[in-house]
């Protein structure tokens, strides 16, 4: 384990609002960037092969990153949105997935 993993807590946010009091509510996915690397867990069972769902879920985490970018005042909304596009058009077809991992069961909190 590293010295900066003792000293220093790892960064979670926060379970959204709406969430702990929803009747029914399962998580889709984390993502970190670990030394550099992009870490990430998902269910891959939520919608089944439903994989139009999955894009659906890519489009709104846009739009909100979309509004954080403009709300911050980095970007206007519209901006934000055709950034996002040209990084998933420019990314998406030629990424190669440098995954590695393990299907692990999920956690009841």
């Amino acid at each position: 384990m590293s010295d900066h993993y003792e000293t220093e807590p790892l960064l979670e946010l926060d379970v959204p609002d709406g969430v702990p009091e929803a009747e029914q509510a399962v998580e889709l996915i984390r993502a970190w960037v670990a030394d550099g690397a992009l870490a990430v867990t998902l269910n891959g069972e939520a919608f089944g092969p439903q994989l139009e769902e999955w894009g659906r879920v890519l489009a709104q985490i846009g739009h909100h990153i979309a509004r954080a970018a403009a709300l911050s005042g980095e970007l206007g909304e519209g901006h934000s949105i055709e950034a996002l596009r040209k990084g998933f058009d420019a990314s998406f077809p030629k990424s190669e997935l440098q995954a590695n991992g393990k299907m692990s069961k999920r956690v009841t909190h």
